[in-house]
């Protein structure tokens, strides 16, 4: 019995073990399925960093036959911050699992917001069958990319229910860095216009400044100027460099001129900031050290400048990045001590200086979570660089005025008479060219518009139509004339007299003017009773529409005069199609040939002419077209 009892209880730990054991292993084959990400359909946009999986090619002679094995030693990233290795010498795979939970088909945009990666290819699999591969990179011609975009930007179409596997390739010589977001195509839209726009103005005013500057230095001939000009300009071209925006828009196809542009402008940026803070300072007068030091960073920088064409990305940058934290920290000792011995202006460079950094670290703050990422956070570095470059155009305009005092002490009184003559004079020039311009505009208007009616005149309509027939042939468009005359219009003012008969021209011309539904249709009056309106890009069915709109509105109406009440109607006619051979010339004979069959045919008609048809003219299917009222 004993021995009995012992085989059984045996034997049940046995099962106990044999169901832990298949436990443990179906949780091991539900483990992918665990870990797959689901697309969030309601969110404009999410981060996808916490999903990534990685996997160093240290060789770099893994393909994606093999780290799609098994045996592949993926390592999961630990938190929601962007993958980022530094700088490395391996090439690196990442791994997406999504999947689409949802019952209907799901496209996102997948972004990866490092602009300067130099090859990242993508591939995306369902299951085991290869839907797409990409091919991009800032050593890639930029039209390699599915979407112009600065960034590597790819569209992912999910079915209902289905899980895609993303595979990422990245080989750089820049810092390996890798955030990824999908977005939603709307809000993404709505994301880089803002961004487009906030970026726009930077660069505007930038540009502006720049300009300004440089025309004073033509002027002048003080080289201070020189080198503001080009510490101005280095400093967005290095930005958009790095933000990709300049690949995308000012040298998509020069991909070895790209790959130097961002230590070019960077290195450019540290000496010509060193060479103007030397110059605008004065710094040789009270300190030979401070310009001795200021002179061997501008060196070192302009010569790395140089260099930066034969010299790899990574060693161009590894000079430029110590170079530039001692540079910055040397230029405000320099704009301090300065400030100290009394040097006119050195509180603005100070100023601007402090505006500039406390960008940048306002945007490290940001990208270190400790801020919220809002404008102010976003273009801070932006925003310190525009500030920057203002106050020192302030203060480099203040020094101008303080040398201009102290050489024109002695004929202060004689530049203040000949500054408020010039003040007044300017002010009446100023004044009579305002006036000239109003009187000109009016002038132009008067010379386009129909007294009576208000409407365009036909000298103004016939420069339109060329233009608007030259445009829609051009993009093969349709385009439609349609000819308007009032019926009878003799006897309303044998009937009624000429106040009348303007009085009746008034209110068809508001009238139509009030069927009219598309800015680019224009309506003008074409001579006596006449009216002319074209349409550009509508084609049969528009201009039937129209056309028939028009004459019911026309008809149902009735004309009030302080001697009369009266209804008048119209006969239309119309000529469509999309311009090819022939002239405007031909379409408007073509309308007016419609309009007097109309007229033939009884009046208050609409007559349609189709020059793509073969049939030379054929009354409307609609209305008053149909019969003969």
């Amino acid at each position: 019995m004993e021995v009995e009892r012992l085989f059984h209880l045996l034997e049940k730990r046995y099962v106990a073990v044999r169901l832990v054991r298949n436990l443990l292993l179906f949780c091991f084959l539900l483990q992918p399925m665990l870990v797959q990400a689901a697309i969030a359909v309601d969110q404009p946009s999410e981060s996808v960093n916490e999903q990534v999986y990685f996997l160093e090619d240290a060789a770099d002679r893994l393909t994606i036959d093999a780290v799609r094995q098994d045996t592949a030693n993926w390592t999961k990233q630990q938190d929601s911050k962007a993958f980022n290795q530094g700088y490395s010498d391996s090439a690196w795979w990442l791994r997406l699992q999504l999947h689409n939970g949802n019952a209907t088909e799901v496209m996102r945009y997948l972004e990866l917001s490092y602009a300067v990666l130099d090859y990242v290819d993508v591939w995306i699999y369902s299951s085991d069958r290869l839907l797409e591969f990409y091919e991009m990179g800032d050593k890639l011609p930029f039209n390699s990319r599915p979407l112009e975009h600065r960034f590597f930007v790819l569209p992912v179409t999910w079915e209902a229910d289905q899980t895609l596997d993303i595979y990422l390739r990245v080989k750089t010589s820049t810092a390996v860095q890798a955030p990824l977001t999908l977005w939603d195509r709307d809000a993404f839209e709505r994301r880089e216009n803002q961004a487009n726009i906030a970026q726009g103005l930077y660069y505007g005013a930038m540009v502006v400044i720049a300009i300004y500057n440089f025309l004073i230095f033509i002027v002048v001939r003080d080289r201070s100027y020189l080198y503001y000009v080009a510490f101005v300009m280095s400093l967005p071209l290095f930005i958009a460099s790095m933000s990709g925006q300049a690949y995308h828009y000012l040298w998509p196809d020069a991909v070895l001129w790209n790959d130097h542009s961002i230590p070019f402008f960077l290195a450019m940026a540290f000496g010509s900031s060193a060479m103007f803070t030397r110059r605008f300072l004065q710094v040789k007068e009270w300190s030979r050290v401070l310009n001795v030091g200021l002179t061997m960073v501008a060196t070192v920088a302009f010569g790395t400048m140089l260099l930066s064409f034969v010299m790899p990305y990574r060693f161009s940058i590894h000079v430029l990045v110590p170079l530039g934290l001692f540079a910055c920290v040397f230029d405000m000792i320099v704009g301090g001590l300065s400030w100290y011995k009394g040097v006119n202006n050195a509180r603005f460079y100070v100023i601007a200086w402090l505006m500039f950094l406390g960008g940048g670290v306002l945007l490290a703050l940001n990208k270190l979570g400790i801020l919220p990422q809002n404008f102010i956070t976003e273009y801070s570095v932006q925003i310190g660089s525009v500030l920057e470059a203002v106050l020192l155009s302030f203060a480099m305009a203040e020094r101008i005025n303080v040398e201009r005092r102290l050489r024109f002490a002695a004929q202060d009184e004689a530049l203040k008479v000949t500054r408020r003559l010039n003040e007044q004079l300017e002010e009446r020039v100023r004044e009579r060219t305002l006036e000239l311009e109003k009187l000109n505009a009016r002038l132009e208007e008067m010379s386009n518009t129909d007294q009576l009616t208000n409407l365009k005149n036909r000298r103004y309509l016939e420069h339109v139509m060329q233009e608007e027939w030259a445009r829609c042939k051009r993009y093969e468009r349709d385009f439609a004339i349609m000819m308007l005359d009032v019926d009878f219009f003799k006897k309303v003012n044998d009937q009624y007299g000429h106040p009348a008969g303007d009085a009746c021209l008034k209110r068809v011309a508001e009238l139509v003017n009030q069927c009219i539904r598309w800015p680019s249709d224009q309506l003008a009056r074409y001579g006596g009773e006449e009216f002319c309106l074209i349409l550009p890009e509508t084609g049969e069915e528009g201009a039937r529409v129209v056309a028939e709109r028009i004459r019911v509105a026309v008809e149902g109406d009735v004309i009030e005069t302080d001697s009369a009440s009266f209804g008048v109607t119209i006969s239309v006619g119309v000529c469509v199609g999309k311009p090819k051979a022939g002239s405007v010339e031909d379409m408007l004979k073509s309308a007016d040939l419609a309009l007097y069959q109309s007229k033939e045919r009884g009046r208050n008609k609409v007559t349609l002419y189709n020059q793509d048809k073969p049939a030379a003219v054929a009354p409307l299917p609609l209305g008053a077209a149909k019969t003969d009222k």
